[in-house]
């Protein structure tokens, strides 16, 4: 049964916990990326979408209630960017792990995403549910 809750302009789903599916939170401002993004993890038999918002702020309202085990967020969304939410995300909930994501691919993105404790930096046009597993096995992204 899913359940879906509207708040701030955000959506959550309550599933059944399987052990083996990793719920993951979407942070980014780009509402097509969202969909696409929310298509493909929900296609997918190993990841299951529990919540899409459309900034930082959201982001860091529902990360408590929610706990994520994985957090897919844009690196320049507004209000706080990706980074502060990652940042927030290892400071106080250390067992999310967090991927940041951006439409740009300079390679200094690598640099500061893992300085703030993401799993890694993988550019929007390179994102796939193989990156994603690489990336949560500790692989570089394709």
């Amino acid at each position: 049964m899913i359940k879906t809750e509207h708040r701030v302009g955000a959506w959550t789903s309550e599933m059944a916990s399987v052990d083996s599916v990793c719920r993951v939170m979407v942070a980014d401002d780009e509402p097509e990326f969202r969909g696409w993004l929310r298509s493909v993890l929900n296609e997918s038999g190993d990841f299951r979408l529990i919540a899409e918002v459309r900034n930082g702020t959201e982001a860091l309202e529902l990360i408590p209630s929610l706990l994520p085990d994985l957090l897919i967020a844009d690196m320049y969304m507004p209000d706080p960017d990706g980074l502060e939410v990652v940042r927030y995300v290892q400071r106080h909930f250390s067992g999310i792990k967090a991927i940041l994501v951006s439409a740009h691919e300079e390679r200094v993105y690598e640099r500061l995403a893992r300085e703030e404790g993401a799993l890694a930096f993988i550019p929007k046009a390179k994102l796939s549910l193989d990156a994603l597993r690489q990336a949560l096995k500790g692989e570089a992204a394709p």
